[in-house]
C-alpha cells in the first residue's frame, strides 16, 4: 500500500508576549497559509487559478486538484488536502516570552517534496507575529517522527534543513494495531470530531460504522490523490460489518469554537465532539485502518487538527 504519511513536531520560542485564541489549531493554520503563500507563489490566487498551474506548491497544498489519471475517480468529491495540523497538548490561552510552543504538523505523499517551503513559511510565520497580539517568535526545531514505531530524525536544528524524511506506512499501522486486544476499544476524542453518518450529524460519539466509514472515505482519496495509489476494496461490505461493533459507554460532549477566516472574510465554526466512547464486538479487521486514522484524522476540518482521536485496547494482548 503506498500510503506514507510524514509526521513531524515543530518547536518555537516566543519572544513577545503572546495571546493566544482557545483552539489554537485554528490560529496556526491561518497563519501559516498566509505565511505559505507569500513564501512560495507571487501570483494571485482568486479563483482564476495560478499560472503554474500544478507546479506552484501553495496551489497544490491549498487548492488541490487531482491528477489527469484520477480525475474521473474524484470527479464531484471534496478533495482532502495533503496536510494537517495538531496544535499543542493542553490550552493555554498566554505565552511569555521564552516559552516554548510545540504543534504537530503531518504532510501526505508528495507533499513531503515540499518540506524546505513549509519550514520557510513557519519561520516566516515567527517574523509576521501569531495571535492577537502578533507576537514573534523564532524556529527552534523539527523533527519527523514516526508516532507507530517511535522513530525520529532531525529535519531543521534552527539552522540548516535536513534531507530527512521518516515516513509512517501501512505496515506500521498493521504492526501497531496487532499488539491491541480486540474485544473492546475505547477511542479518545481529542480535538473537536465532526462526523456525519446516513446525513446527520449526531451530538453524541459516533457509531462505529460511522467512524469506519469516514475513515474509509478519507484514507483512500489520501492514497489516490497524493499517493498515486488507488484502493480496491469493498467499502460498503465493511462498513456492514463495522456495524456490528456497538457503543457500550459514551463520555462524549459537543465542543464548539469559533474563527474569523479572512481570506473568506466570514466566522466559521470548529465544532465536534470531544471525550471518549468505549466500543465492543467484532473489530479486529479494522484496527490497522483506526491506528492510520489517528495520524491522518478523521472527519471535517482536519487541516485545523479536528479530528484527532486515540484507540485504546482496554486488555492488552498477552
Amino acid at each position: 500500500m503506498a500510503l506514507e504519511l510524514h509526521c513531524h513536531e515543530v518547536t518555537v520560542r516566543f519572544v513577545e508576549k503572546a495571546v493566544v485564541p482557545p483552539y489554537e489549531g485554528s490560529m496556526i493554520r491561518g497563519a501559516f497559509g498566509q505565511a505559505f503563500k507569500q513564501s512560495c507563489c507571487p501570483f494571485p490566487h482568486n479563483g482564476s487559478g495560478c499560472p503554474l498551474e500544478d507546479k506552484c506548491p501553495y496551489g497544490y497544498v491549498f487548492e488541490t486538484s487531482p491528477p489527469e489519471e484520477m480525475r474521473e475517480f474524484a470527479k464531484n468529491k471534496e478533495l482532502p488536502r495533503p496536510y494537517l495540523f495538531e496544535p499543542p497538548d493542553g490550552t493555554k490561552m498566554e505565552y511569555e516570552p521564552g516559552e516554548k510552543m510545540r504543534f504537530g504538523f503531518t504532510v501526505v505523499g508528495r507533499a513531503a517534496e515540499y518540506m524546505p517551503y513549509f519550514i520557510f513559511a513557519f519561520s516566516k510565520m515567527g517574523e509576521m507575529g501569531v495571535g492577537r497580539r502578533r507576537a514573534k517568535y523564532e524556529l527552534e526545531r523539527v523533527v519527523a517522527k514516526n508516532p507507530l514505531t517511535g522513530g525520529q530524525a532531525e529535519v531543521f536544528d534552527g539552522d540548516v534543513v535536513k534531507n530527512e524524511r521518516l515516513p509512517t506506512v501501512w505496515k506500521d499501522a498493521v504492526r501497531s494495531a496487532s499488539q491491541m486486544d480486540t474485544e473492546r476499544l475505547r477511542v479518545e476524542f481529542l480535538t473537536p470530531t465532526f462526523i456525519k453518518f446516513k446525513g446527520e450529524v449526531a451530538p453524541e460519539a459516533p457509531p462505529f460504522a460511522a467512524l469506519v466509514q469516514s475513515l474509509l472515505i478519507r484514507i483512500p482519496m489520501l492514497s489516490a490523490i497524493h499517493c498515486g495509489e488507488m484502493w480496491r476494496e469493498d467499502f460498503k461490505s465493511l462498513v456492514e460489518r463495522a456495524g456490528e461493533v456497538k457503543t457500550v459507554r459514551d463520555h462524549t460532549t459537543w465542543a464548539s469554537f469559533r474563527r474569523h477566516s479572512s481570506f473568506k472574510n466570514r466566522t466559521e465554526a470548529l465544532e465536534g465532539v470531544v471525550g471518549h466512547a468505549e466500543y465492543a464486538g467484532p473489530a479486529e479487521e479494522f484496527l490497522p485502518l483506526l491506528k492510520m486514522g489517528e495520524l491522518t484524522h478523521v472527519g471535517k476540518r482536519v487541516v485545523f487538527g479536528l479530528g484527532r482521536y486515540r484507540t485504546v485496547g482496554l486488555r492488552e494482548k498477552p
